[in-house]
């Protein structure tokens, strides 16, 4: 997954190549990321009239196969293991949790580690199948979709900071906590103005619960245990996506 500068020098994952070469409106001091190449704001692409204006999407494992923080971790021979268990149980926030596996990486590599070393592993990482078809899907539709994680409409994503010579400075750009995409779901329903009952939001794992509870309905893809499972209105198991949309369509009309 390509990579953006922003204008306060961080490095922030874009979700398609496109965007990647596209100037990009910023709202909220550049925490909202809009990817499309005429810098429209979305808000003139929300339907009011539509049943579904707004779906919210889980990146890791919903839209992408696998992690792309892990990517980086094998890429660089090392295992945050360790940092894992030391955030689970409240000894790391996300802040100290990215600086350590950063830290890791820098000891894997036995250098400072350059935008050039980073951007062939984030490429290479697949979007799953149907991804793309039920973004595609939505936005035909005029529903606009963002991804909370960090063809997308918007985007919020933490991201990693860039010396001047495009190395790695020690810690991330903090946007979206692990534990509380709630908030920043609830942030971009409002910065749109768009009602909770006409949005809905997909992801797979326990983490983006909260998301489903701020949202008009969630879809669990491919869910990681039964947490996930009792919280969705949907849930779908396949190796491919786009049962997703139909859900969704389906789902639109009964918020």
């Amino acid at each position: 997954m390509p990579l953006r500068q922003t204008r306060h020098g961080g490095l922030v994952p874009t979700p398609t190549q496109r965007s990647a070469h596209a100037p990009a409106t910023e709202l909220a001091d550049g925490w909202l990321q809009i990817v499309d190449p005429r810098d429209r704001d979305p808000k003139r692409d929300l339907h009011p009239d539509s049943p579904l204006e707004l779906v919210l999407l889980d990146m890791d494992g919903t839209l992408t196969k696998g992690s792309c923080w892990e990517d980086l971790h094998h890429a660089f021979g090392v295992s945050n293991q360790t940092n894992w268990e030391r955030y689970q149980h409240g000894e790391l926030d996300d802040v100290e949790f990215m600086r350590s596996d950063i830290a890791l990486w820098r000891v894997g590599k036995g250098q400072d580690i350059h935008l050039d070393e980073l951007l062939p592993v984030l490429d290479a990482i697949p979007y799953l199948d149907g991804a793309r078809e039920v973004v595609a899907g939505l936005r035909e539709r005029g529903i606009a979709t963002c991804i909370l994680s960090g063809g997308i409409d918007m985007y919020v994503a933490n991201g990693l900071r860039l010396t001047d010579t495009h190395h790695l400075q020690g810690d991330g750009i903090l946007y979206v906590e692990v534990r509380d995409k709630a908030s920043v779901a609830r942030q971009v329903l409002h910065r749109l103005g768009v009602p909770k009952q006409r949005t809905a939001s997909v992801g797979n794992s326990a983490y983006d619960v909260p998301m489903f509870q701020e949202t008009g309905f969630g879809v669990a893809f491919n869910p990681s245990d039964n947490w996930v499972r009792k919280h969705a209105r949907h849930v779908v198991e396949a190796p491919d996506m786009r049962p997703v949309l139909a859900h969704l369509l389906a789902s639109g009309h009964m918020t």
